[in-house]
C-alpha cells in the first residue's frame, strides 16, 4: 500500500504456522525505499515481530488496524 512516496508492505499467508522462511519475501525488500512497515499476515493467533522487523499479525489484528486507520505507522 502505498501513500505518497512511503509504503507498508503487506504479505499474507493462508498458514496458522510461520517457518522462518515465511519472511523471507518482505526481508528482502527492507532495503527499498519509501518502506515504513513489512508486515506479514497470517491466519494464527499470535502477533510476533522478527529481530530484523518485520511484523506478523493475525487477520484480525490486520482487520482491526484497517478499520482503526492505523496501519500507517
Amino acid at each position: 500500500m502505498k501513500r505518497g512516496r512511503r509504503a507498508v508492505a503487506i504479505e499474507v499467508k493462508s498458514t496458522r504456522r510461520l517457518p522462518r522462511a515465511a519472511t523471507s519475501g518482505l526481508r528482502a525488500i527492507v532495503d527499498l525505499p519509501g518502506i515504513v512497515r513489512r508486515v506479514l499476515v497470517y491466519t494464527g493467533t499470535r502477533r510476533a515481530r522478527t529481530g530484523d522487523g518485520v511484523e506478523i499479525w493475525p487477520v484480525r489484528a490486520f482487520v482491526e488496524a484497517l478499520e482503526e486507520s492505523s496501519l500507517w505507522p
